[in-house]
């Protein structure tokens, strides 16, 4: 920058400010107290500046920013451990906020644009999202440690049959609740309903303490309870329990790409905003 300039410049942000920056004499320019106090706070602000300037340019790119994602305590066991391992490694800057729900209330959460992405259960209504497939897995038999069952290899829908059993509710957990009354239908078993739950882990705390039978996601047996021993079941046709990723289409989260094409390297399925 020519001398003038500079000088122009310098003598506008002094008029701007009020004070004297810079002491002038005999060809030499040095700080005034002022100034001293001065130059390292306007450092500062032109730092934050860049600053905030990269940060807006990674936003923009998706790189940093929140993702607001909800997850049934089914997908806590299977799917969050490999997506936050792994954004913690590709998109370190990117903040994932957790919300655990039912199905019924995630959907309502994204409609109402406090989620930004869910794991959920099939479920009515689905079209009014954008979803993809990302993980399916088998029932399995959890019985007490007492009961004659849990000396079997393997159980069958029969063992079921005018036998205790802990029922998902048609309200809270109408998906796995259509599937076991599905199965138990065509198997032209009858269990004994001894109570009607939402959550897996309540299920299991009541198998636990011999309040009956169930049958659960697979992925339940990484959980260690007392008392509880998972048995495998042979069911033919085996229909698998599904858990879709969704978000709505018009989401203009500029995370949103970045996120998605990290669960879609996850689960190689193709999951495009």
């Amino acid at each position: 920058m020519a001398q003038p300039t500079l000088s122009r410049q310098i003598q506008t942000l002094e008029q701007a400010l009020k004070v004297s920056l810079f002491e002038r004499a005999n060809r030499a320019v040095k700080l005034t107290a002022s100034g001293r106090i001065f130059l390292p706070e306007a450092k500062r602000i032109l730092g934050l500046a860049e600053s905030a300037a990269n940060l807006a340019r990674r936003a923009w790119r998706g790189e940093y920013g929140t993702i607001r994602l909800g997850f049934t305590a089914t997908a806590a066991y299977s799917l969050l451990p490999p997506i936050l391992g792994r954004a913690a490694i590709d998109l370190p800057e990117l903040r994932i906020s957790l919300k655990e729900g039912t199905t019924t209330a995630q959907k309502a959460a994204l409609l109402a644009d406090e989620l930004d992405v869910a794991i959920l259960r099939p479920s009515a209504g689905r079209g009014l999202f954008s979803e993809r497939l990302v993980h399916q897995e088998r029932y399995v038999a959890a019985v007490h440690v007492d009961d004659p069952r849990a000396r079997k290899d393997t159980l069958t829908p029969q063992d079921f049959h005018q036998q205790p059993f802990i029922m998902y509710s048609a309200d809270g957990a109408g998906y796995s609740h259509g599937l076991l009354t599905a199965l138990f239908n065509r198997e032209h078993v009858v269990p004994i309903f001894s109570h009607y739950l939402d959550q897996n882990a309540s299920i299991l705390a009541f198998v636990a303490a011999g309040m009956g039978a169930a049958l659960l996601p697979h992925s339940m047996t990484l959980l260690s309870c007392e008392n509880v021993v998972f048995k495998d079941v042979t069911v033919v046709p085996q229909e698998p329990l599904e858990l879709y990723m969704v978000w709505r289409p018009t989401n203009a989260n500029p995370a949103m790409p970045a996120f998605l094409a990290l669960c879609e390297s996850l689960f190689q399925t193709p999951l495009a905003a």
